[in-house]
């Protein structure tokens, strides 16, 4: 095994000592298959990744973020940033309430605009008027009240 490592790094180093001369061709042309073969793979590797970027469909860009400040009805200022995919596919909102920021994706609504995790917080936007609900301790909705887009 000891004779195989070596003869693998000779050739690799370009020397031919002596009784190796014989081997060379054989090892060194086996060597240079293994890395045309290497050289193969990753070239296909990256002409399948840049036919995926490329020649496929480009990812959707995200539109949209401009700052919305509303005035809620316990005093609370609520920033919004309502953002979209391009292609029209999501639509989601980034809010900063005095408590901490959620993200939350549009649902299906038949009036407005609803923007909810199911899990804690309802964004549901009317003109420019919002509904805001959260769970309380219980895993009950609480209604938080209204806001309004400040002026």
């Amino acid at each position: 095994m000891r004779g195989a490592v070596y003869r693998v790094s000779v050739v690799l180093a370009g020397r031919c000592p002596g009784s190796l001369c014989a081997q060379r061709n054989r090892e060194g042309t086996h060597l240079k298959v293994k890395k045309i073969g290497l050289v193969l793979i990753l070239a296909l590797i990256g002409l399948a990744l840049f036919r995926v970027t490329v020649g496929g469909e480009a990812p959707p860009t995200v539109t949209g973020g401009d700052p919305v400040a509303y005035r809620c009805d316990n005093g609370d200022r609520v920033v919004a940033r309502y953002y979209g995919l391009a292609d029209g596919s999501l639509h989601f909102v980034r809010l900063s309430f005095p408590g901490g920021e959620y993200t939350l994706p549009q649902l299906l609504s038949a009036s407005g605009a609803r923007y909810s995790d199911e899990a804690r917080l309802v964004w549901w936007v009317k003109g420019d008027e919002v509904r805001v609900e959260s769970r309380d301790e219980e895993g009950e909705w609480r209604d938080w009240g209204s806001c309004r887009v400040e002026p």
